[in-house]
């Protein structure tokens, strides 16, 4: 691959902090879209390389994973400040999970062939990622994280594994997923507790993602709370997995959804 397609390849980094902005269910979709039509030059571009049969795939797959981790570190080191990178690094991860991955499938899907390669040269990219960062990051296709939104991710869970390198498949969040699923959901209160949970949780999220050290209040979460409940609801005592993450949340909220201003009309500022 020659120098000018490198460029047009990391260049797709510079779209990140637009993109993520519109990253919500009320958006997405057409966002998503949007980015696809955007960009299409560049996806047909990658088709076209990878339908040649001289072409080296091994070697071309290095070069375009080599491209965007090379830009996304020069995004990254920009940035002054610790907190502010890794909040950079944040967004630029999942600008690559929701936009930038899925928009590779998606192309090669409309247009009928070379899914599979590109597939191929999604996983060499995060494989790339990882070696970079030290962060595994996963490919997945956009109507897996359409129908996300519909089904409500666990946040809170997914954020402090992930944060913790651990993989969004792992046994950990699917086995949290399935217990709001199989339990919650059939409590009396149970769907009330779901909604509130997720009308507050992103916004939790991405506040602790902007703090000085995000991965110490991941390892608290993890060792306070995360852990205790995934033990609790393989012994299944679902009851006190509930009390426990309702603790959780009680205190993410005081912690991060409280305002001074509410505190000084409390009379606890």
């Amino acid at each position: 691959m020659d120098k000018s397609e490198l460029n047009q390849i990391a260049g797709l980094l510079d779209q990140a902090s637009a993109r993520i902005s519109e990253f919500k269910k009320e958006t997405y979709e057409a966002s998503f879209r949007q980015y696809v039509e955007d960009n299409a030059s560049v996806w047909s571009m990658l088709a076209d390389i990878w339908s040649d049969t001289v072409s080296d795939r091994g070697q071309d797959r290095v070069q375009v994973a080599q491209c965007l981790t090379d830009r996304a570190q020069e995004q990254i080191d920009a940035v002054n400040g610790r907190a502010k990178r890794n909040a950079a690094q944040m967004n630029i991860n999942l600008y690559m999970v929701s936009y930038l991955l899925p928009a590779l499938i998606a192309y090669q899907r409309r247009c009928g062939g070379g899914e599979e390669e590109m597939r191929k040269l999604a996983d060499a990219i995060c494989n790339k990622w990882q070696e970079r960062f030290g962060q595994r990051i996963q490919a997945a296709d956009y109507e897996s994280i359409q129908a996300g939104f519909k089904q409500k991710l666990c946040f809170v869970t997914t954020a402090v594994c992930c944060g913790l390198h651990k993989p969004h498949d792992c046994r950990e969040i699917t086995l949290m997923k399935r217990y709001r699923d199989e339990y919650m959901f059939k409590q009396a209160d149970g769907e009330m507790l779901v909604k509130e949970y997720y009308d507050i949780a992103p916004t939790i999220v991405k506040r602790i993602a902007h703090e000085a050290s995000p991965e110490e209040k991941y390892l608290y979460l993890w060792n306070n709370y995360i852990s205790k409940c995934v033990t609790l609801v393989e012994n299944q005592e679902n009851e006190k997995c509930k009390q426990l993450y309702a603790k959780m949340m009680s205190e993410l909220k005081e912690e991060y959804m409280v305002t001074d201003r509410h505190k000084k009309e409390r009379g606890t500022a």
